[in-house]
């Protein structure tokens, strides 16, 4: 009788760990790509899991839109013997780009409801804007030839181009709550949402002097620098001081993430 309990006990004690080794910890055995697209541009992600609880996600971002316009400036520079008239300007966000590191934290593990803290780093361009003066000036004039604007001065960079940068810092800290996880190790396709900010502190708007420096010599402009000399009017309506002290960039962003295993 007892010969005949043995090989149930033993069957029982070898399959009954089975559910535990079977469980997925999600401790980084896993990886997904993510396509984005968000106010950050489009771009990829790559996603690890840590635990249910955590997941690590890292990117890189473009805003692939350029807009354009004309416009003239002859009135406001003829003092300088320049002819400013039909210049075409365009304007972006981010230029060169954007990467990013996240952290999400699950507070339950099968909801998706989840905190998102990280970084933004790159370049730090949150927009960029440049008049193309290359048809108005010889090119012998490019990076040397010194602009007048009421209050400051400027050049092109060496394409003949005036540039104006909406910058932040190269690494910016970023907090947010999303929905959705990247990885759930039974699902081939995901989607998720991230809603959140970039706390900058404030942008500096500038354009540059490369007569100076090279690699041009940061400009800091104020709403008060783009006065009409004629009538007074802040042509830009106040906008580059609120930008300035606006304390944070605001993200909102879609994904999609595809399990590779």
């Amino acid at each position: 009788m007892r010969r005949a309990f043995l090989p149930i006990f033993l069957s029982l004690f070898l399959l009954g760990p089975l559910p535990a080794r079977a469980q997925d910890r999600q401790l980084a055995n896993h990886l997904a790509l993510g396509i984005t697209a968000g106010t950050d541009g489009a771009g990829l992600e790559l996603a690890l899991p840590f635990s249910p609880f955590v997941q690590l996600r890292a990117g890189y971002s473009i805003f692939p839109y350029t807009d354009k316009k004309t416009v003239d400036l002859e009135e406001d520079f003829k003092d300088q013997d320049l002819d400013f008239g039909a210049v075409p300007v365009y304007s972006t966000l981010w230029k060169w780009g954007t990467g990013k590191v996240f952290l999400d934290i699950f507070p339950l593990r099968k909801l998706g409801l989840r905190f998102t803290v990280g970084v933004y780093l790159g370049p730090g361009k949150v927009f960029n804007g440049y008049g193309d003066l290359s048809e108005h000036l010889e090119e012998s004039d490019y990076t040397s030839r010194v602009i007048k604007y009421n209050t400051f001065s400027f050049t092109t960079d060496a394409r003949g181009k005036v540039q104006v940068d909406g910058a932040m810092k190269q690494v910016t800290p970023y907090v947010g709550l999303g929905y959705g996880r990247a990885i759930k190790p039974d699902s081939r396709i995901r989607f998720s949402v991230d809603l959140g900010g970039i706390i900058t502190g404030g942008l500096t708007v500038q354009t540059y002097n490369y007569s100076v420096n090279k690699n041009g010599e940061p400009v800091v402009l104020h709403s008060s620098d783009l006065k009409d000399p004629v009538d007074g009017r802040q042509r830009d309506k106040g906008w580059i001081d609120r930008i300035s002290k606006f304390p944070f960039v605001p993200i909102l962003k879609l994904n999609v993430y595809i399990l590779l295993f």
